[in-house]
């Protein structure tokens, strides 16, 4: 039967544990005294021995001049091949539907004792099995680890020894068995591990009021961004359908000025277009007249006969004489149109709203500086801390190991030669590399007397006098000497008005607008513009024994 197979294999267990590890044998040996242990476990506990009268015994304490020689205990190594080959079967194929236990389960879960396959309630580290609460007696009398049934053992043992952890060095955090106790944890702080649990936990306990108000504190700072950005949003529509409301309105106002233009020019054109309509009429009446009368004339010159010509000539000396009477029409010129009043109303207009709309971009630019330069503002939205780049700093910089300080140094750094390295001035670049977009980033000058801070192209020359930063048309700097501030670009120098003494300084470079404004404490200590839409990098001078730092927000 299942329950029988399975009360042999632990009581069995029970006899065939050693003593050191609590695990069956491994390679058992016998001591002269008696007593056995897996071979390893001996000669471990005897390297790790501090006793210098010979090897001891762990169990009986017996002591032995001279190390004994180990001899394999064959009944006992025969005894765990068994109960192992037996443990096999078991898991294998025991038939448990004739088990007489109410609660009895198939086996095989990982869920069930492996001695009775009842549900199980713990997992004996140093044996690997599962237990019910029956079986589980045995384990406790022994003092054996018991864990859930779920929890991976593995995690339990040392890697090392494969002995159960139970002890936490707190010099290193680390984790460890009994063996691991010498060595380099000798003269550390060992404990425990159910000691550090308990300390552990009432340090976290400890930290969890302050982690809770933290979290309420964020929360809260959450929440009114959620409620501003939806302030915004409503606030951004609304003036977005004020603006499309003016611009119908402006629409509606130049459609109808011009509407009024072009009604006045029609109006014009028409009225002279009917005086120049009655000119045409009555010349015309005067041309079709003349033209009778030419004809007339024309056909009495053609006539041959005398006697003919002189009965039609009481006719024609009348429609002569007629004629000489006729009286002309006189015309009187009309004033041509002219339009240019409304053209230069309309280009007037035209004038007003470029104006006003370059005054408008122009408004948005400057518009930048009253909102973005609070420096909160600017590290939330564009905020870097850049990193130093190794290969362009010259020798006499040493770099931090965050790659964040540059400090002057007094000997030569080992750097190997690189094509991008400074050979002259004590000055790096950093490695963050811009050319479109904002970013703002903030140095700190403290600990250095004299310094140069700000920008360059990526293409600034590394070699000779005139790649020193503010020396050529590729860098711009500002210069800290003593508590004199002043800005440099292109052997161009500019003192600054500084009050106080400036701890960190703040850089907003807008790559599209083509500025790099310099900031302490929200005030603008000076504007470079330029061309930023090459490659440029922040850029750091050394030239004191102290240090500059890019500081992180």
């Amino acid at each position: 039967m299942a329950s029988s197979a399975s009360s042999e294999i632990v009581d069995s267990l029970d006899i065939l544990t050693c003593p050191v590890c609590f695990d069956l044998y491994k390679e058992p040996i016998a001591l002269p005294c008696g007593h056995s242990f897996c071979r390893l476990c001996i000669e471990t506990s005897w390297e790790n021995g501090e006793e210098e009268t010979g090897c001891i015994c762990p169990n009986c304490r017996e002591v032995f001049q001279q190390k004994p020689k180990l001899r394999k205990n064959v009944i006992i190594a025969n005894l765990v091949e068994n109960i192992q080959c037996k443990k096999r079967k078991v898991s294998l194929g025991v038939d448990v539907r004739d088990a007489e236990l109410g609660d009895v389960k198939s086996e095989g879960s990982e869920s069930y004792c492996q001695n009775c396959f009842r549900e199980a309630t713990k997992r004996c580290v140093p044996c690997e099995i599962l237990c019910c609460e029956q079986h589980l007696k045995t384990h406790k009398q022994k003092g054996h680890k018991l864990v859930d049934p779920g929890v991976n053992i593995a995690e339990l043992k040392c890697v090392e020894h494969g002995k159960p952890i139970q002890l936490f060095c707190k010099n290193d955090g680390s984790l460890m068995c009994v063996t691991r106790t010498c060595g380099q944890h000798q003269n550390h702080k060992v404990v425990d591990v159910e000691i550090a649990h308990a300390e552990l936990k009432d340090v976290v306990a400890a930290k969890s009021p302050h982690v809770s108000e933290s979290l309420q504190s964020v929360a809260s700072q959450l929440q009114q961004v959620h409620e501003e950005e939806q302030k915004t949003e409503n606030t951004g529509r609304d003036a977005e359908d004020r603006l499309e409301e003016k611009r119908r309105l402006v629409c509606q106002f130049v459609n109808e000025s011009v509407d009024l233009m072009k009604n006045q020019i029609i109006k014009q054109k028409m009225e002279k277009l009917a005086l120049l309509g009655k000119q045409r009429e009555k010349l015309e009446q005067q041309m079709e007249s003349l033209r009778e009368g030419k004809n007339t004339m024309d056909t009495a010159l053609k006539e041959q006969e005398s006697i003919s010509f002189l009965k039609s000539s009481k006719d024609l000396l009348k429609t002569l004489d007629t004629m000489s009477k006729f009286k002309f029409v006189k015309t009187t010129p009309l004033p041509g149109l002219d339009f240019t009043k409304e053209e230069k109303s309309l280009d007037m207009l035209n004038t007003l709203n470029k104006n006003f709309l370059e005054k408008m971009q122009k408004g948005l630019v400057e518009h930048k500086e009253m909102v973005d330069l609070d420096q909160i503002n600017l590290i939330n939205l564009y905020g870097r801390t850049p990193s130093l780049d190794l290969n362009s700093a010259n020798r006499r910089i040493k770099i931090s190991r965050d790659f964040r300080k540059a400090t002057r140094s007094g000997t030569d750094q080992k750097y190997p030669d690189h094509p991008d390295r400074f050979d002259v001035w004590p000055q790096l670049v950093a490695s963050d590399c811009f050319s479109s977009g904002r970013y703002y980033w903030e140095v700190n000058v403290k600990s250095s007397r004299s310094c140069r801070i700000g920008i360059c192209l990526n293409s600034i020359g590394r070699k000779g006098e005139k790649s020193g930063l503010g020396m050529n048309a590729e860098s711009w700097c500002l210069q800290k000497y003593e508590k004199l501030y002043s800005a440099h670009h292109n052997f161009k120098k500019t003192a600054l008005s500084v009050s106080g003494e400036p701890e960190r300084v703040g850089f907003f470079l807008d790559c599209e607008v083509g500025e790099l404004t310099c900031i302490w404490d929200s005030q603008v200590l000076h504007v470079f513009r330029g061309n930023f839409t090459e490659e440029v990098k922040p850029a750091i001078g050394v030239f004191d024994d102290g240090s500059v730092r890019f500081s992180l927000f």
